[in-house]
Order: structure tokens, then sequence, then C-alpha cells
């Protein structure tokens, strides 16, 4: 992450209106500048440009819209009207549309500059979009006026205060003159992962102030363009929070004493298990001990809130009425086509909303299947963990590995066990011709427990954890741990 620039500036940001992209750009961008926001066709360039222009238009500002593409201004309007920013009633009053396609045939570079000129008086633009940067690059004679062309439209940003935007589909070497002497270079573009594909926004250069750089996750939905800023370089920036020396109850009795007495208050605990084996009921048991003073959240991707209700009302839990008084919330959200930072900060959104004490993230695999970087996860939810437990809420994660019933659990913890400060691993084993359920404590980072292996099971009245295994102790140890350690992350 670039740090934020010292230098100042006489004019005052201007907010973009796009969700996410002011952060990206600390603030919005700054007035008396060019920029270029470059992608490749449908990356949503256009879109981008008028949303932003459609936002400083609420602000009481003139924009001016100058396209250089044979498209019509109608066809545009008609691909525009479904979003949520569109107002037909800015058109044309504040947000002015004119094409230069016969002024650039006509008259070339020159009367293209001397347009903007005179239509940015005449409006008193604020704000320029050039749509179509690709189309003078082709129509210059020489690489020289094309560079004058761009140091003209610098003059122009800078004695007027105006910010200029210009689009291009052009992908060339970043010291063209384009890039080289704007004041900055946004990229829109797609990442392709397997089968699902990813939009992205890049801030290559942004002169005057520091940004947030890499590639950040953007969605264009039914209300505009969305930037995710990366969860790692936004909310992951504060020193970790230590959490509280108060022991949290899990809502099972025996957990708790082998656990210490209970989990600490803002740490994160992770059930570990294959399907079928428990861990969303061991979360519900937390879960139903929610309270008004410690309101409750469950995120998961597997199981709709009829299941979970239905659940646990066979597990004895009376959990239909804590949602519907509000004091628990269900969140669902399928196990496909999500972007990691989207779902991030929609979590931590409902957290600061409703001040959550008690969260139960059931299905922590559809996190690390949610990103285009698998080298990403750890940094991920160390961050997501460290928000968390600065907003003071107590987490309960599940995770499923690959193996089934006995031998070594074929799952790499690594980057999960780092930020978990407990893991129970839950386990089926074969046993006197059936099939039983274990439990046992992998890791408590700031107290005691029992590692001993316990058998359990799931009851009308909850989950029953029984007393240590005798003598078959020894021969279950040996299948207890799962591979990998916390450096493997």
């Amino acid at each position: 992450m670039t740090e934020p620039s010292q230098h100042q500036t006489k004019y005052a940001r201007r907010t973009t209106g796009v969700p996410g992209l002011d952060d990206v750009l600390h603030g919005g961008v700054i007035p008396a500048a060019v920029y270029i926001v470059q992608g490749s066709p449908g990356a949503g360039k256009t879109i981008l440009a008028n949303q932003i222009c459609f936002h400083r238009a609420t602000q009481g500002e003139q924009c001016l819209y100058v396209t250089l593409l044979a498209e019509s201004h109608d066809r545009m309007m008609e691909h525009l009207a479904p979003l949520g920013f569109f107002d037909k009633n800015q058109v044309p009053d504040s947000i002015y549309y004119e094409s230069a396609f016969g002024t650039l045939e006509t008259s070339g570079l020159d009367g293209i500059l001397r347009l903007l000129s005179r239509e940015r008086k005449a409006r008193n633009a604020s704000l320029i979009v050039l749509d179509g940067l690709f189309v003078l690059e082709e129509t210059a004679h020489s690489e020289a006026e094309f560079r004058k062309f761009i140091n003209n439209l610098s003059t122009v940003a800078h004695l007027t205060g105006s910010t200029i935007l210009l689009l291009t589909n052009s992908a060339r070497s970043p010291r063209s003159p384009e890039y080289t002497m704007v004041d900055g270079w946004l990229e829109l573009g797609t990442q392709q992962a397997e089968y699902q594909s990813f939009r992205y926004l890049q801030v290559h250069k942004f002169r005057g102030s520091g940004f947030i750089s890499g590639r950040h996750m953007t969605r264009i939905s039914d209300a505009g363009i969305e930037v995710f800023p990366r969860l790692e370089s936004s909310v992951g920036r504060t020193h970790e929070t230590p959490a509280k020396r108060t022991l949290l109850e899990t809502g099972i009795p025996m957990l708790d004493q082998m656990l210490g007495g209970g989990v600490r208050y803002g740490s994160a605990t992770l059930l570990v298990g294959p399907t079928g084996i428990g861990k969303t009921s061991f979360g519900l048991e937390f879960i139903g001990q929610c309270s008004h003073a410690e309101p409750g959240l469950i995120f998961g991707f597997y199981e709709h809130e009829e299941d979970l209700l239905e659940k646990a009302e066979l597990l004895g839990i009376d959990l239909e009425p804590l949602v519907h008084a509000g004091v628990v919330e269900v969140l669902w959200q399928p196990a496909t086509e999500n972007a990691l930072d989207q779902l991030g900060y929609k979590l931590l959104d409902a957290v600061k909303r409703r001040g959550v004490k008690r969260l139960l993230v059931d299905g922590i695999n559809a996190l690390r299947q949610s990103t285009a970087y698998p080298e990403r996860i750890g940094p991920y939810l160390a961050a997501l963990t460290n928000a968390l437990r600065a907003e003071g809420a107590t987490v309960m994660h599940t995770l499923e590995p690959e193996e089934l019933i006995g031998g070594e659990i074929k799952v790499r913890l690594g980057s999960m066990s780092a930020v978990a400060q407990n893991i129970v691993l839950l386990r089926y084993v074969e046993l006197e011709n059936e099939t039983r359920r274990t439990l046992s404590i992998i890791k408590v980072r700031t107290n005691r427990f029992d590692p001993g292996i316990r058998e359990f099971s799931i009851t009308g009245d909850g989950i029953q954890i029984g007393e240590r295994f005798g003598h078959v102790d020894d021969e279950l140890k040996g299948h207890a741990h799962p591979r990998g350690s916390e450096g493997d992350s």
C-alpha cells in the first residue's frame, strides 16, 4: 500500500460516488488533474465514468461527457437507464453529452481541443469525460502530435481546475506519453480463475496522493460499479487487539471444561471435522447462548435459516425466538460465484451494524474457494480476524477437511491455525463395529487445556461429551492431528 503523500493542493478532493473507489484513492480524485481509465471493451469504463458524472451532478456540479465513438447517445442512455445511479432529470442541464466524432474527422486533434475548451466554458463544467482516447491515438499523425494533445489537456485542467477523465481501450507500454504525462492511471480488467471470471480495478499512478496499490475486486450490478478494496490492505492496518481475559461459555459444559473454562472473549475457534460430524451443531450451541447484551450472527454458506432453526430445535436449542427478537441474525449466501473481499465486507458490516458479540462462520471453506489468488488467504484471514476482534466479536469457524473416516486428516491448516486461538478436532472412528464421533482439543493459545480424546453424541438435549477414552486412547492419538502447523502459511 502506498502511504498518503504530504503534498498539499489548493483544491479539495472530489468524491466519485463509486462505493469503495474513494477508499482506494484515499478520498477521491483531485481537481485540476487528468486521469486515464483504461480497460478492454466491456470492462466497465463507460459505466464508471457516468456513475462519477451523476454523483458529481448531485453535488451541484456541471459535467461534460464527450464521445469519440460512432455509438449514439440515445443508445448509451438505454444502457444506463436501468442502473441505480441514472437520473434522466440531470440530462442535459447538469450532464451534457456531446459527440465529437464529426469534429475529429474534419478538424483533427486541434479541433477536439477547441471543442473541449469551448464546451467546458459554456457549461462551466468541473468534470470532463473524453470517451475514446484510443481513437485519437489512431488519428494522430505522429507520437509528437499525440503527446502535444495530452500536454494541452493537462494545461486546460490546471488552468480551469477541472477534472478530466480519458477513457481508452488501449493497453500500450506504461512509458507511452498518455501514461507518463497524465496525473493518474486507473485500469479496469478481468481475471480468469478456472471457470470463474473476476473483475478488478488497479491504480497504477495517482500523482499528488497516496492510494491503495494492487488489484481490488469489482462488481457491476443494477446499482452500477462497486469496488472492494483488498481487505488486508484496508482493515488490516491496525495493530492486533488482544482478546480480553473474560471467558465465554460455549453452551457445552464439558467442552468449556476441556478448554480451561470456555473460549476467551474476542478469540477465534476453529471447528475442524468431516461432513455430518456436528460442526454446525457445536456452533449452534455457542450461538444459543446469545442475549440482547451479546447479540449473535450466523454467517453461513450451506444451510438456510429454516434448516438451521430446525437443526437447533432437534438439539433442544430455542433459537427461533432469538432470531425473531433480533438477538440472532442469520445471513446466508451461496457458496458459489462469490468475491472474497465482498464476503469480508458483508460480514464486517453485519457485525458492526448490530454490535455482534458471538459469531458463527459456518463454512470457512467457502471463503477459501472465493479467491482468485489462493496465496491471499493467509493475510486475508489474519486481517479479517483482527478486524472482528477489534469489534469485540468472539468467533467460531467451521472447516471441512477431505478425509471422512479414520486415517490422517488431510487438510493443511496453515494460515487457518495461525489466526485461530483454539482448534477443536472432530472425527469419525470405527470402534467395535460402530462408527462413533470423537472430539479432541488441538490448541488453546492462552490457556491450559485437556488434550484427551473423548466420544460425543448429538441428542435432543444438545451435544453430550463423555469421559476420556481408555485403552484405545493411544491408538486414536496416532491419527488425531491434522497435517501442517502454524508455520505452513
